[in-house]
């Protein structure tokens, strides 16, 4: 774990190496993510989130005070920490609009759509998506159990809409992810 609620309740993280999750967890064992840190990011320790590193990462941690300070003298800063708090509350607020509105199906072509333009490589064969998930953490991110995951999954690869990979999706045909996402919410 990177982090956990009340731990560093007074300290700023600033992710320098890798990627950390930050979700919310429950006592039923289930997660919400709110947002993925990637280097550069900065986020507050008051906060009741917990933070898990998907891969090899390194966060420097700031007492809030001297943070205060540095924002003082270097007023950019605060685009960082407010971009990052405007992702979370995006990603929440998109989660609360699908989970009412769209069906699971919808949610994943949803995703990896998006994930085709903010993060895909470009392939011979298609376009290329590190998740860095597992796949019960990208069956939490869509809300959605991790079988339900795994049936759409296979079901798109049928359909030669995307392969998978272990913490990879290629996204071969995105026009049939775009249909899925617009037939089914009509």
């Amino acid at each position: 774990m990177a982090f956990s609620p009340g731990i560093y309740p007074n300290d700023i993280f600033l992710v320098t190496k890798g990627r950390i999750k930050v979700f919310l967890t429950y006592p039923d064992g289930k997660e919400f993510i709110l947002t993925i840190l990637d280097p550069g990011d900065i986020f507050s320790g008051h906060t009741r989130a917990f933070g898990q590193a998907l891969e090899d990462s390194v966060m420097l941690l700031m007492p809030l005070d001297a943070f205060r300070k540095m924002l003082a003298r270097y007023p950019n800063l605060m685009y960082g920490l407010i971009r990052v708090l405007g992702d979370a509350l995006k990603h929440s607020l998109d989660v609360i609009e699908q989970l009412v509105f769209m069906e699971a199906k919808i949610r994943l072509a949803n995703l990896l759509y998006q994930w085709t333009f903010s993060r895909g490589i470009h392939q011979h064969d298609g376009i290329l998506v590190h998740t860095g998930l597992t796949r019960e953490e990208l069956a939490y991110l869509i809300g959605a159990t991790r079988q339900t995951l795994t049936t759409l999954l296979k079901e798109f690869e049928a359909q030669q809409i995307i392969t998978v990979y272990k913490r990879s999706i290629l996204v071969r045909d995105i026009d049939a992810l775009k249909k899925v996402i617009f037939q089914l919410s009509l």
